[in-house]
């Protein structure tokens, strides 16, 4: 047993999402195709830019997408490891309206989770015109079998295809059932394809790992078992992969908060510069108030001149017995 693995077999805090963020993130174009998802993939927009600043909550993935006739759309892709209750996707539905007035694009929400559709909230009416219905992408039982018949169908291919190879953190993050048996017999695709190799592979080497430690770790003894079998590809991809677990993950939020905190900033001053505006504005329609009064009074006092004029006429018209 190597001993390198007794201080190392807890999962990281948020695994689930913090994996599926990174598969979605490293390899976007891939992970679109591997979900079935529609359109052609164009890129990743921003995902930081819906937060709750009590407890962090943002989107998991945003693509921007072309469909047919070259229009694009965005998609809002999000990981469901539990069933989708009214909070939940109410929440949804504000990333979904923050999104189409940011980009001022139509916007898909997409839910992939382990449960079928009729066991979600499936519907949101923010108004009588506005309804949220979320597209449900269920990788239950049956879906896993498939994905990993795929795998083993394609683990003597040399040029294995990425979103074929990205099976692997999906089924992983998503078995719910045989969960040992299961992750095991990814151990071994993984392990004697010729075919996954380079960065993918750390990928899904790291991602596995994770979700062994999460998903068998009422079982330390198959924690140990798997990890060992990993032993190899985990210290390549522990000496050069790149990705959103722990320390790391920690600095790319504290530099979302911190691109936040200036985009805070600048809308402050503007706010600053609009309320000096309408500052500026109100003054000079109090000095154009006091120019009218000013000019109402000279004038009323020049028409009460003429009017006393007009009576003195008057006055000596009928003296002299014109009138």
């Amino acid at each position: 047993m190597n001993i390198m693995f007794e201080k190392d077999i807890g999962h990281t805090h948020d695994a689930m999402d913090k994996s599926f963020r990174y598969a979605g993130d490293q390899w976007a174009k891939d992970f679109h195709v591997s979900l079935g998802l529609p359109g052609e993939f164009k890129k990743l927009l921003q995902n930081d830019t819906v937060i709750n600043p009590k407890n962090g909550i943002r989107m998991d993935l945003l693509e921007l997408v072309e469909i047919e006739d070259g229009k694009d759309i965005l998609i809002n892709i999000e990981h469901q490891s539990t069933k989708l209750d009214t909070n939940k996707i109410k929440m949804i539905d504000g990333y979904k309206n923050y999104s189409k007035c940011k980009h001022k694009l139509p916007l898909l929400s997409v839910i992939v989770s382990p449960f079928p559709k009729e066991e979600h909230e499936t519907e949101y009416r923010s108004t009588d015109s506005d309804i949220l219905q979320p597209v449900f992408i269920t990788i239950n039982d049956k879906e896993i079998e498939r994905r990993l018949e795929v795998l083993k169908n394609n683990i003597e291919n040399d040029n294995i295809e990425n979103y074929i190879v990205l099976n692997i953190a999906i089924i992983s993050i998503f078995v719910l059932n045989k969960e040992y048996e299961i992750l095991k017999e990814l151990c071994e695709i993984l392990i004697h394809s010729e075919g996954i190799k380079g960065k993918i592979k750390s990928d899904m080497t790291k991602i596995l790992e994770e979700m062994i430690k999460y998903k068998l770790k009422q079982n330390r003894n198959q924690v140990m078992e798997l990890l060992e079998m990993l032993d190899e590809e985990r210290e390549i991809a522990k000496r050069g992969m790149r990705i959103w677990y722990e320390e790391e993950f920690a600095q790319i939020e504290a530099q979302h908060k911190k691109e936040l905190s200036l985009k805070d900033a600048e809308l402050n001053k503007r706010d600053a510069e609009l309320n000096k505006r309408d500052a500026e504005i109100k003054i000079n329609e109090a000095q154009y108030k006091k120019e009218l009064a000013e000019k109402d009074e000279l004038i009323a006092m020049e028409l009460a001149k003429k009017d006393a004029k007009i009576a003195e006429l008057n006055a000596l018209l009928k003296s002299n017995g014109v009138i």
